[in-house]
């Protein structure tokens, strides 16, 4: 059986490889879609409906991982993941890249999955830096997805085959490995005993003060993060003349910040300050590397806001997810986790909206809005207690 370190190493993997697949198709969603005659109505509910399915199925595939394993639903995930690709290969309708969309956000729903794997194999203190290697192939996956996918659109021009079936064999390989290396995470003994009861996770989310705020913090700091989805090509675009290949690089850019930070640095600062302050503390670079992005004038300065906020982002959202981790009972942290993540799905639907709509209105505007739910997080963020076992 693979030691601890084995377990993260190829659990890792699994997450990176299935966000990689996700990078590689999320670009060229959009052209694909257009080519078939969508509108730009079209094109957004493309990208909404993902986080739309995932807000329903995530807490589902975290309560089923709590009776009946964590690895059993990786698995059915990746699966899932593949046979969403393999439709979007195919895809010469908007029908079927709807459909390739609602399958890929059932099968991509397993990262509260994921976290609860970590919280299972993990002791308590260590949680919140070992949730950032989940940050860190979030990160990862969309510095390496956007450019493969870029380099695959050039193999077959205007059709989505060939990145459509190399996300889905990337997701096949990476099943087949889990299955044959990556162990079970929790005894028989530990699952949870009871039917499934996504009312379970709820009732613990809504008898937890503790559970709320937390919940309450994650919502807007996703939210402030999601502005940036559908507004920085655009910034880029309008204030510095920068094309499509070099807003690419700004994303990228921004993912390596963001994966180092999590996947390094936050697994040494959670020991010395704890989670609530780790939190708190990331707010600043968080919500001043917004402003900065909002408000440049110069592409050094964007650049500067890019790198102060990946090191807010990529402090925040393990933090956040630590202490949910452990705020949760043994028994029930795959569906709380999986609560969070719907949460995370719609700040994910409600983050890009506004953003748009405030974008028309003035080019900063969708910043200032993010650095203000920055700034009610901190606020919320008083409320928290930090868990029993770790610095204050």
């Amino acid at each position: 059986m693979a030691q601890p370190r084995g377990r993260l190493g190829l659990l890792f993997l699994a997450v990176l490889v299935d966000l990689v697949g996700f990078g590689i198709v999320l670009p060229l969603l959009p052209f694909y879609a257009r080519d078939l005659g969508a509108g730009g109505l079209q094109v957004g509910l493309l990208v909404t409906v993902y986080s739309a399915v995932q807000l329903v199925m995530a807490p589902l595939w975290g309560r089923i991982s709590d009776r009946f394993g964590r690895r059993r639903v990786l698995i059915l995930g990746l699966l899932g993941s593949a046979a969403a690709y393999v439709i979007f290969a195919r895809a010469d309708s908007l029908a079927l890249l709807f459909l390739s969309r609602i399958v890929g956000g059932i099968g991509g729903s397993t990262i509260p999955v994921a976290q609860a794997y970590i919280a299972d194999v993990t002791p308590p203190t260590r949680r919140a830096g070992n949730m950032g290697l989940i940050g860190a192939a979030f990160g990862l996956g969309f510095v390496i997805g956007p450019a493969l996918g870029g380099i695959l659109a050039g193999v077959s021009p205007g059709s989505p085959s060939a990145p459509g079936y190399v996300a889905a064999g990337l997701c096949f390989a990476n099943a087949l490995v889990a299955a044959l290396w990556l162990p079970e995470s929790r005894r028989s003994r530990q699952r949870a005993t009871s039917r499934f009861n996504l009312g379970a996770a709820l009732t613990e989310v809504r008898g937890s003060r503790q559970v709320k705020i937390i919940l309450a913090g994650y919502l807007f700091i996703t939210m402030a993060f999601s502005t940036l989805q559908p507004t920085l090509s655009l910034l880029a675009s309008e204030r510095f003349a920068l094309g499509a290949r070099q807003a690419g690089y700004l994303f990228a850019m921004l993912g390596l910040v963001s994966a180092v930070y999590q996947g390094g640095v936050v697994r040494a600062l959670v020991p010395r300050m704890g989670e609530r302050r780790l939190f708190r503390y990331s707010a600043v670079p968080f919500a001043a590397g917004l402003l900065v992005i909002g408000l440049a004038t110069d592409l050094r300065l964007l650049l500067a806001g890019l790198v102060v906020l990946g090191i807010g982002y990529g402090g925040a959202v393990p933090a956040v997810l630590g202490l949910l981790s452990r705020a949760a009972s043994s028994d029930r942290q795959g569906g709380v986790l999986g609560v969070g993540q719907s949460v995370g799905s719609f700040a994910r639907v409600l983050g890009p909206s506004m953003a748009g709509a405030l974008f028309d209105v003035r080019l900063a505007f969708p910043y200032l809005a993010g650095a203000l739910l920055i700034l009610l997080a901190l606020l919320v963020s008083r409320g928290i207690a930090q868990p029993e076992g770790a610095t204050r």
